[in-house]
């Protein structure tokens, strides 16, 4: 599974368009990541909200990604 698949079934259930950082955000939050991309500076420029965390975390569990 991508963020590709997890973006298409984040949109058909919740309507809204989920951003790859907050994917990220989530994912290195559980110790998913390999390393900290050299492109970012510091924190994530978009964090996932708080409002979106667990719809997005249940649909990662879904898919095993966490």
């Amino acid at each position: 599974m991508g963020y590709a698949e997890v973006q298409k079934l984040y949109k058909k259930r919740h309507g809204k368009f989920a951003k790859s950082s907050w994917i990220a955000n989530i994912l290195n939050d559980h110790g998913k990541t390999r390393m900290k991309s050299p492109a970012r500076k510091g924190d994530y420029k978009y964090p996932c909200p708080a409002e979106e965390r667990s719809k997005l975390e249940k649909i990662l569990k879904e898919l095993g990604m966490i």
